[in-house]
């Protein structure tokens, strides 16, 4: 269905509040207490809470009570309670155009007829979740099925969550995986990636200096454990950077996996919060996965957000790289002065040839959660997503020629958007957007052991417990969205949805030898809807949810499976598209171009992880399929695997042509950063001990 809607409308002005509270708020909420962001409800999920003794919010008796690994445990969960808190009521005043209206307003309209041919059930495999630490060998890989084609060349690289058994969510360490397409054989790698936080980690596990899994990252006194597991950023050259939210961004050798430094510096990156004694090893940064690179010019935007209250303190700050000197830092301000606030996260970052746009997804990083265990009544109680996207597009011109700070014009589309891509090249004024959107879904939660099914009212599965949950509460839409660079405001607009869109809004995959003029034709691995990881205490708050299409009471609760499509943003529709069996998960897309130039859209193949139960002397159920790009419906022409093949959750991925990379010798000096802070704890001389005898010489063993 596709419904498209024009739009303009000439500049306002609103106030908004941002900051943990996931809604724009004017005056009338200055009271502290956060609305929802959907009718007829809390905006918080329901659920038992308790309190442990000592974890109350009180920022004072976090610091009162001394600076001990226990009592700076109190004082991060204070601050992610006092943040929160002294944001709300905050004024942020911004020149903006009014948010668009839905395209497709008027539902809900009910489920679309199911796909003739798939299945109408799905069954998450318990392999979705598993645990993995050990490092993979180059061993070859075992054709299953079909036939490889002699004209896939290159290398493809795999981000993937290394769980220990304590951890939950996305606090899995870093462990990329390559597969080697150039030999007679495919080959395959896997390495974790030893940056010094992951030394470090290592170093104090048996300490009460510790980190702890919190669902999104690990948390201990030493700071917040930058884990570098998201994505993967090619640059020229053959460089490869392993990206986060929750941390700076490390270059790896693509040849080794192994670390090369790194990129800028730490007070490059406006922490969290920072103390004069004591200070945090791992500080806790606020980044975004997708920091945007282009190939062109050579330039790398990265972000820096801090969340304080503090005044005067700049909010949001753009970093810019050239891949070999310093960063720049540039603080972003609206049109009228006032410091831009991202109330979720800036996960998602894009480049046109003229301007970078900041969107403030739905991937919720929640303070308040973070300082709690992952299975603790707090951890439950998380904020949902807005039900739209608030975007800032700052011009790159500008960005290039300050010396101080960058203007950013706000705008707003419906609906949520986890990852979204725009045009390269637009009309004067212009910036086109892409999104496929994240429909009633908090993509930041995990199961829990107490968690029910949300029809049947049984537990979920235990095998399931702690894995993430990619479920979206109504079916997916995907959007296309013109927008004026000067005032925000929305020119056109059109979105469509299908039964192929259910659990829309995840990874995806491009050509990229295709020219970069607009997005056209891109790969989506959907989750469809696995019911089996679907819970109550995240659906009740869906319920109401303002953009809903599928009624409540006619979610498919058999399951949905997931699929591969092809979608022509461009054009708004799918042109192309294979359905997994019940009992498979289809996930991260990697295209990889037909040897030599290939630089048509569906010139080359669609390499996809795909995880089953069905393991036997050849295959461990976890495989790796290969499509033709031009042919999804065919179904995989190889299939790849081996009977000892035990990968983890994957995220995002990429692809190089070589593992030859050419890079600066520049490096950061991550000794003399670790040394000048852990020498600040004067009281507790274990921690310079550590990082002098144990983290610095584990880290010039591996690094490149």
């Amino acid at each position: 269905m596709t419904v498209e809607y024009r739009h303009c409308r000439d500049l306002s002005s609103e106030r908004g509040v941002g900051v943990g509270g996931g809604v724009v708020a004017g005056p009338e909420h200055r009271s502290g207490r956060r609305p929802s962001p959907y009718p007829g409800t809390t905006g918080r999920r329901t659920g038992p809470r308790t309190r442990r003794d000592g974890e109350g919010p009180g920022l004072r008796r976090g610091i009162q009570e001394g600076d001990t690994a226990m009592d700076r445990r109190r004082f991060l969960t204070a601050l992610g309670a006092g943040a929160g808190i002294a944001a709300v009521g905050l004024p942020m005043s911004g020149c903006a155009a009014p948010p668009a209206p839905d395209p497709l307003a008027g539902g809900p309209f009910g489920a679309p007829t199911p796909t003739p041919g798939r299945d109408r059930w799905a069954r998450v495999p318990s392999a979705f979740n598993r645990r993995v630490t050990a490092e993979q060998a180059t061993t070859p890989l075992t054709l299953l099925d079909g036939e490889l084609p002699s004209d896939m060349a290159g290398h493809v690289f795999f981000q993937s969550l290394s769980l220990r058994d304590t951890d939950a969510g996305f606090s899995g360490d870093s462990l990329v995986w390559r597969v080697d397409l150039d030999g007679e054989v495919p080959t395959i790698t896997s390495r974790l990636l030893r940056t010094t936080d992951l030394l470090l980690h290592d170093a104090v596990a048996d300490t009460d200096l510790r980190f702890e899994s919190r669902g999104v990252s690990r948390l201990g006194p030493l700071g917040m454990q930058d884990q570098v597991n998201t994505a993967l950023v090619p640059l020229n050259g053959n460089r490869l950077v392993a990206t986060v939210d929750g941390g700076r961004s490390w270059e790896l050798d693509p040849a080794t996996l192994a670390p090369v430094g790194p990129v800028g510096r730490l007070d490059d990156h406006r922490p969290l919060v920072d103390l004069p004694v004591n200070r945090f090893l791992c500080p806790l940064n606020i980044t975004s996965a997708h920091p945007p690179y282009d190939a062109e010019t050579g330039e790398y935007y990265g972000v820096s957000l801090s969340i304080v209250p503090i005044p005067g303190l700049v909010y949001c700050e753009i970093l810019c790289w050239d891949g070999v000197g310093a960063i720049k830092r540039v603080p972003l301000t609206t049109p009228d002065g006032a410091p831009v606030l991202l109330s979720q996260s800036a996960h998602q970052m894009c480049i046109s040839r003229d301007h970078l746009l900041i969107a403030d997804t739905s991937t919720v990083i929640e303070f308040g959660k973070l300082m709690y265990p992952p299975h603790s009544a707090e951890a439950a109680e998380a904020q949902t997503p807005r039900p739209d996207t608030v975007l800032f597009i700052v011009s790159r011109d500008e960005l290039r020629r300050t010396a101080g700070g960058a203007t950013a014009v706000r705008a707003v589309i419906p609906r949520e958007s986890g990852h979204l891509m725009v045009d390269h090249d637009a009309a004067p004024g212009r910036i086109v957007v892409h999104s496929a959107h994240t429909s009633a879904m908090d993509f930041a939660e995990w199961v829990m052991p107490t968690d029910r099914h949300p029809v049947t009212g049984e537990p979920v599965r235990s095998d399931l417990v702690d894995a993430i949950t990619p479920v979206s509460y109504d079916i997916g839409v995907v959007g296309r969205y013109e927008i004026d660079t000067r005032t925000g405001a929305v020119l056109d607009q059109h979105a469509f949805f299908d039964d192929h869109t259910w659990g829309s809004g995840g990874l995806t995959a491009r050509n990229p030898l295709t020219p970069i003029d607009t997005v056209g034709d891109v790969f989506h691995a959907n989750s469809g809807m696995p019911t089996d990881i679907a819970v109550q205490r995240m659906h009740a708050v869906f319920t109401s949810y303002p953009h809903r299409i599928v009624p409540d009471a006619e979610l498919p609760w058999s399951g949905v499976p997931t699929s591969l499509l092809r979608i022509d943003h461009d054009a708004g529709r799918v042109v192309d598209a294979y359905w997994h069996a019940g009992d498979r998960f289809g996930w991260t897309p990697t295209f990889v171009p037909r040897r030599g130039t290939a630089t048509g859209s569906t010139d080359g193949y669609v390499v996809s992880v795909v995880y089953s139960d069905h393991a036997d002397a050849r295959s461990s159920g976890t495989e790796l399929w290969v499509f033709d790009a031009a042919d999804l419906a065919r179904g995989p022409i190889a299939r790849l695997g081996r009977a000892d093949l035990a990968m983890p959750l994957t995220l995002h991925s990429t692809w190089l042509d070589s593992l030859r990379a050419s890079r600066p010798d520049t490096r950061v000096d991550v000794a003399a950063e670790l040394t000048e802070r852990a020498d600040t704890w004067l009281a507790d001389p274990r921690v310079a001990s550590i990082v002098r005898n144990d983290v610095l010489p584990a880290y010039d063993a591996v690094r490149v």
